[in-house]
């Protein structure tokens, strides 16, 4: 260990799963979700945040499945496996929320695995499904160290 600096090991998790992405797309023509969760790319390089009413679930700000898809649709036109992994660590974002709010989110709005209407990877905000949600979230690099225990 120590080869590779806390910044390098990040970049190296977001290009590793861009490259199994792409192969298992190449070979199936889809890939899996599981692969964007926290064995492949640890959550110190994705939990961002936390509801101000509390925690219980980790939320994918922008569902898995949607950037799955956006990921298979870049490799048909030619993406490198850098942008491809950009794009990951650019959306890959989790910020704990209640069981209620998850609830609001999922079934009462009807976002479980997809984005507000007219949300673009292109020009969209990463949290835009919990501000649809009403959703009031700290960021954790709003915040002095000491707060973010737990």
């Amino acid at each position: 260990m120590g080869k590779f600096s806390e910044e390098e090991l990040k970049q190296r998790a977001f290009r590793r799963v861009a490259f199994f992405m792409r192969d298992l797309w190449e070979e199936k023509g889809s890939s899996d979700t599981r692969l964007l969760e926290s064995f492949f790319i640890p959550d110190p390089y994705v939990v961002v945040g936390e509801s101000v009413a509390g925690r219980g679930h980790r939320e994918h700000v922008v569902p898995r499945m949607v950037i799955c898809q956006q990921c298979h649709a870049m490799f048909r036109d030619g993406a490198s496996l850098q942008e491809v992994a950009d794009l990951i660590q650019r959306f890959l974002k989790i910020v704990h929320i209640t069981k209620e709010e998850q609830h609001r989110l999922d079934v009462e709005l009807g976002l479980k695995q997809s984005m507000p209407e007219g949300w673009t990877f292109s020009q969209g905000d990463v949290f835009a499904r919990l501000k649809a949600a009403a959703i009031e979230y700290r960021r954790y690099d709003d915040q002095p160290a000491s707060t973010l225990a737990g």
